[in-house]
């Protein structure tokens, strides 16, 4: 979350610097419009709730909001400092600042003219997948895992999957996979395939073998303990199954059409313009 939020405040800075720069008020808003000024400029409640994203808690909105005008305010500040003083954008500078509004118009007008849902049938997906077999092929061992972790010992627990047979009923009969764990990068929960080389050393020791079915643990890390099932194995240079794979065909396919619908909509827009190119000025 807090990754995202830095990601929406560096865009809507950004997207606040390229209007404090080519931009101005020419009617005076209503006082109660005016978030902030800076001499003839003024920032406005509108543009400020449009860029705060609604999902944000009161809190974080309230910090948002601050950081979002105060950077405007530094922003004014310079830019009207640096124009009192005869400094101006280079024309590379206004390349930059029109192909951004270029491409936010583009945008704008693709999701306009496209769907978000691009319809794939199991006809493709089969198609593609036995096309591409060799996409699926394994490059390492892989182990289909199931993962439960404790921070402490739980006699009970630990008991309970002594007995069972099967980890993530475990998982799923006391709420494991509810915990919030942000401390342990794997989860409780079944992993699906993932490469042995990939986890951690305590775990592949662990699980060297063989064997399916069976339940390690407790496994003593640094952060705690951890307990894994092992439902499948499958040696490097084995292909993966089509359930396995499906839904990253469907992505991809929806991807590449998307791609293929956007092109489209560039090719037609293109017949309805009137546009000359004249390389031996500059070639």
């Amino acid at each position: 979350m807090k990754q995202l939020k830095n990601k929406f405040i560096r865009w809507s800075v950004f997207l606040l610097c390229l209007l404090s720069l080519t931009s101005c008020e020419s009617d005076t808003p209503k006082p109660g419009d005016i978030v902030a000024r800076v001499g003839n400029e003024y920032l406005t409640r509108d543009l400020v709730i449009s860029l705060t994203p609604k999902a944000l808690q009161a809190t974080d909105r309230e910090a948002y909001i601050k950081r979002v005008v105060e950077q405007w305010i530094d922003n004014q500040v310079l830019a009207q400092k640096a124009i009192a003083e005869g400094i101006a954008l280079t024309n590379e500078d206004k390349w930059q600042v029109d192909k951004l509004q270029a491409g936010l118009l583009g945008e704008k007008y693709i999701t306009n003219r496209l769907s978000s849902n691009f319809s794939i049938t199991d006809k493709d997906i089969e198609d593609y997948y036995r096309d591409n077999t060799l996409e699926f092929v394994r490059q390492h061992d892989e182990v289909h895992l199931v993962h439960v972790f404790f921070e402490q010992q739980d006699k009970a627990i630990f008991r309970e999957i002594r007995q069972t047979k099967i980890l993530m009923d475990v998982i799923k009969n006391n709420l494991l996979d509810q915990r919030q764990l942000t401390y342990v990068i794997e989860p409780n929960a079944d992993l699906g395939y993932v490469a042995v080389n990939k986890l951690r050393p305590e775990f592949q020791k662990a699980i060297r073998g063989k064997k399916t079915g069976t339940i390690y643990g407790p496994i003593k890390t640094g952060d705690g303990f951890h307990f894994l099932q092992v439902l499948d194995r499958k040696a490097e240079g084995t292909t993966r199954r089509l359930e396995l794979v499906e839904q990253q065909i469907v992505n991809h396919l929806r991807i590449a059409l998307r791609h293929r619908k956007i092109r489209t909509l560039k090719d037609e827009a293109r017949k309805d313009m009137l546009i000359e190119t004249f390389y031996q000025n500059v070639l």
